[in-house]
């Protein structure tokens, strides 16, 4: 029986999530980017952009090639498998291990409510049980969720909640902040709008120190 060739390709982006350097790969087989340009060009004809202007007459491939980009975590929806593949990246814990491990980054993704782009930070702390997982794998797992139609409250709980999945510790701790473009460039138009999410789970919910020892970090590196 012949193999599907996406899903081939969905198991070796798979695998490169733990392996490959740099972003997600981008060629994604499943969308149709002639299609997907050839709509894009119609929609901004609907808006009376000049598509024979020398400035855009390439801005419908391009769009759509930033898009596919952009949305690429939309082929990594298989959470039973995302989640056993970054198990391989894990070791195990020490057994009396107490320690907060936190990690933090920077992230990017688009608006689900506007498709315009919201940006900023992220600090991940956790207290291991059973295991521990790479440092660069985090940012991985952020990636994956940043790169789909996003709210901050929802990528916020999406990493959360891999994470708590991959390595059930006994507290976990998400924040992230961010700069909306929506909010920017719509709407209130505030260029100094910025938003702030927590997800506090296990000792970080119920424990006030390890709250608070986790918050000191925020504090120092958030805005960094």
């Amino acid at each position: 029986m012949k193999k599907d060739p996406h899903l081939i390709d969905a198991n070796s982006q798979l695998e490169a999530l733990l392996n490959a350097p740099g972003t997600l790969a981008t060629q994604r087989p499943s969308v149709d980017h002639a299609q997907l340009e050839h709509h894009l060009g119609e929609a901004l004809k609907l808006l009376y952009v000049d598509l024979e202007n020398e400035n855009v007459v390439d801005t419908p491939r391009r769009w759509a090639s930033s898009l596919i980009a952009m949305t690429s975590g939309y082929d990594f929806v298989d959470f039973k498998k995302l989640t056993t593949l970054f198990r391989k990246a894990c070791t195990a814990a020490d057994e009396n291990c107490q320690n907060m491990v936190v990690i933090g980054g920077t992230y990017k993704t688009l608006c689900a409510h506007h498709i315009l782009p919201f940006f900023g930070h992220f600090i991940v702390g956790y207290i291991p049980e059973h295991m521990i997982i790479g440092a660069s794998k985090i940012p991985r797992i952020v990636e994956v969720h940043m790169r789909r139609l996003q709210s901050q409250e929802h990528l916020a709980h999406d990493v959360a909640d891999t994470i708590a999945t991959i390595l059930e510790p006994r507290g976990l701790a998400v924040w992230m902040g961010g700069t909306h473009l929506c909010m920017v460039m719509r709407g209130v138009e505030q260029e100094s709008s910025f938003m702030e999410t927590n997800v506090l789970r296990g000792a970080f919910l119920n424990d006030e120190r390890t709250r608070q020892e986790f918050m000191s970090i925020v504090n120092r590196r958030g805005s960094s």
